[in-house]
């Protein structure tokens, strides 16, 4: 019988029941304002795709996870979990900060910020922190703008 880590669990329960609030929250809208889903103009195209993709990666990663995972894991990891224990409290602080600065920063310039920190933060493989910050920040500095042009001038999203 494979193991996860509780950690692993709780991961997926969290994403599983974001996937499920998105799309319920669509077939309400469906089904209390008679919005329909497959139209062009349609409101909730964006959201129920965002919504069947989580769903799908999580399925795969959940039976990937479960098919990989080790038959017998060894308690010794402890010190494994507590740092990542660790790194998904402070991403969750970040993202905290970020969602209450970026009405007054704007969101090119503090998304920009927020994804060269995060970035740097959870790269592990790379020891040179100049080189960390460079990648991080010439392909923060590449893809915020080009997603924002695409939210916002494309899709017609009202961002921060």
């Amino acid at each position: 019988m494979t193991r996860l880590r509780w950690i692993d669990w709780l991961v997926f329960a969290i994403v599983g029941f974001i996937a499920a609030v998105i799309l319920i929250s669509i077939a309400g809208f469906i089904s209390n304002n008679g919005i329909e889903l497959f139209s062009v103009t349609s409101p909730l195209v964006f959201p129920f795709l965002i919504g069947v993709t989580i769903s799908i990666c999580w399925i795969i990663t959940l039976i990937t996870e479960i098919k990989n995972s080790p038959e017998k894991r060894q308690y010794a990891e402890s010190k494994e979990l507590l740092h990542d224990v660790g790194v998904a409290i402070t991403y969750i602080i970040a993202v905290l900060i970020y969602s209450a600065v970026i009405g007054n920063i704007g969101f090119i310039i503090g998304t920009i910020i927020f994804l060269i920190i995060g970035m740097v933060f959870m790269n592990f493989d790379e020891a040179n922190m100049v080189k960390k910050i460079g990648k991080a920040a010439i392909v923060s500095c590449v893809t915020v703008p080009l997603l924002y042009y695409v939210f916002h001038e494309v899709f017609r999203v009202m961002l921060p």
